[in-house]
């Protein structure tokens, strides 16, 4: 198995060729009785009332496949539930998860704080553990055979597994508001040497270059939602914004709205609600020189 994906495909192939067996099967009987009594001066179909063996068959031959299609699901859904494993010797790695409008949070074990791109080791068990911070949402990574609800007041837990390395699409797929569609994620797969390094590099405390934009940042409104450890920290007692400590390093802002890159900063940070109506990031009257500096100051948040 090269991810938790797999058992979900072949449930899908096997089923997809019992209702292509059962298509073709219908489809052929309607062309012979079509062609072979399309005209009635030429006798008509043999009148049947009451036919065991048909009747036995007509109900015995759908009830086996919807039984076969019945055990193949309990057995897939066993596998994925399992810990999707499938044969991996390493733990697994327990991520917790929190869904905000419209934004998916991701807290590692060590301290590391990402939003919207969280990164997995390749061949290792992930044990996702779910909650919300306002609405329904539902975390969906479709390369990955990924789904599940999160709800507020309910934890919930998802399992996920992939043996290779890759950067694979997500989103929520619960509509949980006007900014629904821009609640998206990229989910980077790598080897493990690669992921404990970007772990330990996210867990540590922030080493951007500290200047006029950490002040502007300081002063402004930005520290009652978001949080720079090492540098800036949050004045209100929840988690509001995501956590900036390495916010340079994502490629995407605001849930895949903009590119990471100065021009996409500059814009998300000067006026948000053009560019994600609704979200509770404000827009804050920022000079250009101070604008200018935060965007430098973010950006080097690696």
């Amino acid at each position: 198995m090269t991810s938790s994906r797999e058992p979900i495909v072949v449930l899908s192939i096997v089923v997809g060729v019992i209702a292509a067996l059962i298509f073709a099967g219908v489809l052929v009987a309607l062309l012979v009785f079509t062609v072979r009594y399309r005209d009635p001066r030429r006798g008509t179909a043999p009148q049947i009332h009451g036919h065991r063996t048909l009747e036995l068959l007509w109900t015995a031959v759908p009830l086996a496949l919807l039984a076969i299609v019945f055990a193949l699901s309990l057995v897939t859904l066993g596998q994925i539930g399992q810990g999707a494993t499938f044969g991996s010797l390493e733990p697994p790695l327990r991520i917790s998860v929190i869904g905000h409008q419209w934004w998916f949070e991701f807290r590692y074990p060590g301290g590391a704080i990402v939003a919207n791109e969280p990164h997995i080791p390749a061949g290792v068990p992930i044990e996702l553990d779910l909650s919300s911070a306002d609405v329904i949402h539902d975390l969906w990574i479709p390369e990955l055979g990924a789904k599940s609800d999160v709800v507020p007041g309910q934890p919930n837990e998802l399992r996920l597994f992939t043996a290779r390395a890759g950067t694979f699409a997500g989103a929520c797929a619960e509509f949980c508001g006007l900014e629904h569609a821009w609640m998206r994620l990229r989910v980077v797969a790598e080897p493990r040497a690669d992921f404990d390094r970007w772990l330990a590099g996210q867990a540590a405390p922030a080493s951007g270059d500290a200047g006029h934009g950490l002040d502007v940042l300081r002063s402004a409104v930005c520290s009652s939602c978001h949080v720079v450890r090492g540098q800036v920290e949050q004045t209100s007692e929840s988690s509001i914004g995501p956590d900036l400590t390495h916010v340079g390093s994502r490629a995407t802002l605001a849930g895949g709205v903009l590119a990471n890159t100065a021009d996409g900063m500059r814009a998300w940070v000067g006026d948000p609600q053009r560019y994600k109506p609704g979200a509770l990031m404000p827009k804050v009257p920022l000079s250009a020189a101070d604008l200018d500096a935060v965007v430098a100051y973010l950006e080097s948040l690696r």
